[in-house]
């Protein structure tokens, strides 16, 4: 008895000593990524500046001006959600960020800061419980590889360094699934809940626990079901409150990319250009063999967990006709959670590569995002 419980303790202690290591890899990446960033910017007067900056030059306070290094593109939409509330087109900015920016803000008087600070928080978060529920389909080892996999992920670590929802939504989401399967079920519901008002396709989270639960007959579960719904539905709500329209947030969706004239997701496209001809190009190889490789991915999922299986094959079909721009559509697949249960790898060395590689490109999609082009 006595042995028992001292290999299950030694084990536990292995555990939490392998969980320290891909969140100190993402904390370095940030770390040196800014530093190195920083140093690039400053000017022969050592003033911290560059190009993009000159278009916004006051949207963030002075002495705050680091925190140009965490944003770019429509990262700055959240802080002024917070900071001025909702108006045509931001709608399509889903709550759960703005607000969590909104509290952290008011209590460091720095909107800006709270985003960079809620950010960061929870993609460590997202990471930490990842690897936690990675160990319920692994050993120890391989789901500290995946994880390390996962968060160097060049999409993945730009856009959860950056200011933006995707960090919410991977924590949120992540962690729904992991308290479910713990027989937490209030927490996970309410994760679930803040998954659905993350982003617009955050209520398929729901799915496999409906599969789990229809499975098992665990009809009392449906209750907890009601919480991410009443989310999504108080969001509805405010909506329809403030613009007549309960789903302002698709509705603006679609008119910012209908301006664009490109309003129409890749299967969408595809199918339009298999009937009517391709036009000139046509699609970008490389969109269709990255989502071709996510495809495998998600079949791959099935023997993980069938659950899962159903959640990642149907926010692949959700994307693939919701997600107008194909190279957001690319950013976005990466963090469907269940597929880097899939990546099961015991080499260290192909994981040092790999992580060395994804790295290096991280770190250049991030700076290519602050100061030449939006990446995703």
């Amino acid at each position: 008895m006595y042995h028992r419980r001292l290999v299950a303790a030694l084990d536990a202690v292995r555990r939490n000593r392998l969980l320290f290591y891909p969140v100190a890899v993402a904390v370095a990446i940030r770390v040196v990524g800014a530093v190195w960033f920083y140093q690039l910017m400053l000017t022969q007067e050592s003033t911290f500046h560059f190009a993009w900056m000159d278009a916004n030059p006051n949207i963030i306070p002075g002495g705050w001006r680091w925190l140009f290094l965490f944003n770019g593109g429509d990262s700055f939409q959240f802080p002024l959600i917070a900071l001025k509330g909702y108006a045509y087109p931001v709608y399509v900015f889903l709550p759960a960020y703005p607000v969590l920016i909104w509290i952290v803000g008011s209590l460091v008087q720095n909107y800006w800061f709270g985003a960079f600070l809620v950010t960061q928080a929870f993609a460590l978060g997202a990471i930490l419980v990842f690897q936690l529920l990675a160990q319920q389909y692994m050993d120890p080892r391989e789901a500290l590889h995946a994880t390390l996999l996962m968060a160097t992920f060049p999409y993945i670590s730009v856009f959860t360094t950056l200011g933006y929802s995707e960090a919410v939504f991977l924590f949120a989401s992540i962690s729904a699934w992991y308290f479910y399967r713990t027989e937490r079920l209030g927490a996970s519901a309410l994760l679930a809940g803040l998954t659905s008002v993350s982003r617009i396709y955050g209520l398929v989270i729901v799915l496999p626990m409906l599969l789990d639960i229809v499975k098992g007959r665990h009809w009392r579960r449906l209750l907890y079901l009601a919480v991410p719904v009443a989310f999504i539905g108080a969001w509805a709500t405010f909506c329809y409150a403030t613009t007549g329209d309960l789903l302002a947030s698709w509705t603006d969706e679609w008119k910012f990319y209908a301006v664009k004239g490109t309003n129409l997701g890749l299967a969408q496209t595809i199918f339009s250009q298999l009937t009517y001809g391709l036009p000139s190009g046509g699609l970008d190889p490389a969109i269709l063999v990255s989502v071709a490789l996510f495809a495998f991915l998600v079949v791959r999922v099935w023997k993980v967990d069938r659950n899962l299986w159903g959640y990642a094959l149907t926010m692949l079909g959700v994307l693939i006709f919701i997600v107008p721009s194909h190279i957001t559509l690319l950013r976005i697949l990466a963090f469907v959670f269940p597929v880097w249960l899939t990546v099961k790898v015991k080499n260290p060395i192909v994981v040092a590569a790999c992580v060395a590689l994804f790295v290096l490109i991280g770190l250049l999609l991030w700076l290519y995002t602050i100061t030449v082009f939006f990446v995703g």
